[in-house]
């Protein structure tokens, strides 16, 4: 049985997402978000299901359920409220809250990122679109982790990285340059950056040459603490 009919027949109440120039797709329904992987994918959906499913951090949405249909992986999780701040409009809206809850949310976003590299996995592709924030309950929810690469370290095979390009390092940029965790640290700070504005710890962990950048996130996120308590 194809996905979309596998899902229908058990939520009737689906309501397709759009996801455009993606080779998944989405649907929600009252109280689920479910995402489909095409089988070419399915090495993927593996890499999502088990990030996410392996209680790592509270801040990181669970997944519930991967099964297999005749046409890909079906990845099942609670819909959680707010909005993804992959848009502008959503960014600025974000930047507008005042300093404490943004310090708050960001140490949120470092805290489950250090999460996830103390676990073995280097993040690709980390941008404000793996990020949901509520604005009533004051809640970060990170989600979307289909790139992560299981490693300490890895060679850059294609000529650029995934990524949106104001927030990669400058050796994702190089093809054969190697990808570690402060390729991550400098992705992190970016994000940090552009809600809270520059300081000495995120000058740091975005400086050009990665050996002048904190070796890990969690030492990253020990000396934004402490610059900020």
């Amino acid at each position: 049985m194809l996905a979309e009919d596998w899902l229908k027949e058990r939520l009737p109440s689906l309501t397709p997402l759009d996801k455009q120039d993606s080779a998944t797709r989405a649907w929600r329904t009252e109280s689920l978000f479910v995402k489909f992987f095409p089988y070419a994918l399915q090495e993927r959906a593996a890499v999502e299901a088990e990030i996410s499913s392996a209680g790592l951090h509270s801040s990181i949405v669970p997944s519930l359920l991967m099964t297999g249909c005749d046409d890909g992986m079906v990845l099942a999780y609670p819909w959680v409220q707010g909005i993804t701040l992959g848009t502008p409009e959503a960014r600025e809206k974000f930047y507008a809250l005042p300093e404490l809850e943004k310090r708050l949310a960001i140490d949120t976003l470092v805290d489950v990122c250090a999460a996830i590299t103390e676990a073995g996995w280097l993040l690709v592709d980390l941008y404000e679109g793996n990020l949901i924030y509520d604005f009533e309950q004051k809640h970060l929810w990170c989600f979307d982790w289909d790139l992560c690469v299981k490693a300490e370290s890895y060679v850059l095979e294609m000529e650029r990285n995934w990524g949106s390009s104001r927030l990669m390092a400058p050796e994702e940029f190089v093809q054969g340059a190697t990808i570690d965790q402060r390729t991550n640290v400098f992705n992190i700070a970016r994000i940090a950056q552009l809600a809270l504005g520059d300081s000495e710890a995120l000058t740091r962990a975005t400086a050009p040459n990665p050996e002048n950048r904190f070796a890990t996130v969690r030492e990253q996120q020990v000396a934004i603490r402490a610059q900020i308590s």
